[in-house]
């Protein structure tokens, strides 16, 4: 996760866009599909971390300009 804390959140979700089109290639082995769902959700939680944050900020700034 210390590494997904670098990432920006473009990053992040390019990341997460490319690892669902590779579940959801056929040629993907089914060995591999639960390390990259795995990978998928720590992905997710942390965008949907960053969008939280970003919402929570700038409310604050409008709540500040008012």
């Amino acid at each position: 996760m210390a590494e997904l804390e670098k990432m920006k959140y473009e990053e992040a979700l390019g990341r997460l866009e490319k690892i669902v089109a590779q579940i959801e290639d056929p040629q993907t082995a089914v060995g591999d599909i639960p390390a990259k769902v795995k990978e998928a959700a720590e992905l997710l939680t942390y965008c949907r971390k960053m969008l939280k944050e970003s919402e929570e900020s700038i409310g604050k700034i409008l709540d500040d300009e008012q």
